[in-house]
């Protein structure tokens, strides 16, 4: 399974978004697309819960069809 919850800051600093953003991910006030998901998990190995269930094999796959493209405000500003 993945590790716990990164802090805010090994979140946004990992995973290149702002702390803002983070801080509404990680308080479960907003959920991240899969791929965003995906690209945390690689960054921080933490697996949010909208990805939890997935094999390595599945995320694998999914990355493969739908990598993570950051778009402008999910950019890191922190």
């Amino acid at each position: 399974m993945g590790m716990e919850k990164p802090t805010l800051s090994v979140l946004a600093t990992g995973a290149r978004i702002s702390k803002s953003y983070g801080s509404e991910i990680l308080n479960g006030i907003r959920e991240p697309s899969r791929s965003l998901a995906i690209h945390i998990f690689r960054c921080t190995g933490w697996k949010h819960s909208s990805i939890a269930g997935l094999t390595d094999e599945q995320i694998t796959v999914l990355e493969s069809i739908a990598p993570y493209q950051p778009r402008a405000n999910e950019s890191a500003a922190a």
